[in-house]
């Protein structure tokens, strides 16, 4: 076998490689929608499981619209603890979507609930020396573009601490919170983050057929070549 047959063979080999390489499906996380943390300060969210009869009673909520629609797989958040400050142990969360209701939340469209602290990792300390986390879930609900929509995360944590959701500065400048059953508009945002699933590493059709175009042109100069 001569020289160039050969190299042809292994430009053939390698072309082979790179075409199975490129037909698997990779997923990944796709941001949607963001407010990023201001570390400014906290609003109590919390079912407090201490046995002291407070109970579920704050819920911090901040609204979010797509501009298309999308199915939101994971949601990230930023909040800490207070009151006092020092970290507590949260044993589970619970995340809601809500529809709007003039402005404010209103209906449960979808509900998640998670064994665990989110994942909590640390982020150090807020303005006012309050330690602060970040937190993740994996969710499933389908958004509708255009549509305004409601977000709350509640954590199941005894209190004492207080634990609250970390205010953002992105957004529409408002968001609503619930306390001891008085609801009302904040003077801030919240901050969270939102992402869909989307699959990435799949090569474009007219590549895949340029690809196998060219091992089909190659297998027919080996055969001329090893005269069959």
């Amino acid at each position: 076998m001569d020289r160039k047959l050969k190299s042809m063979l292994r430009l053939a080999a390698v072309a082979t490689g790179l075409l199975l390489v490129a037909a698997p499906v990779w997923a990944g996380q796709v941001v949607v929608y963001s407010q990023a943390p201001d570390f400014l300060g906290l609003f109590a969210s919390q079912n407090d499981t201490s046995g002291s009869g407070f109970g579920a009673f704050a819920t911090a909520y901040d609204n979010f619209t797509l501009g298309s629609a999308t199915t939101i797989t994971q949601v990230d958040w930023v909040g800490g603890y207070y009151n006092p400050q020092s970290a507590g142990t949260i044993t589970s969360w619970t995340l809601a979507f809500w529809s709007d209701a003039g402005g404010a939340p209103g209906s449960v469209l979808a509900l998640a609930a998670v064994a665990g602290n989110g994942g909590e990792t640390s982020l150090g300390l807020d303005a006012l020396g309050d330690p602060v986390y970040s937190y993740t879930m994996g969710v499933s609900f389908n958004a509708a573009a255009g549509t305004p929509y409601w977000l709350s995360v509640v954590p199941n944590v005894a209190f004492p601490p207080q634990w609250g959701w970390t205010s953002s500065s992105q957004g529409d400048g408002a968001s609503y919170q619930t306390f001891f059953g008085v609801g009302g508009p904040n003077s801030s945002d919240l901050a969270f983050t939102l992402y869909q699933t989307q699959n990435v590493g799949v090569p474009e059709p007219g590549s895949l057929m340029l690809m196998g175009t060219g091992l089909v042109g190659l297998a027919g100069v080996v055969r001329r070549k090893l005269g069959a």
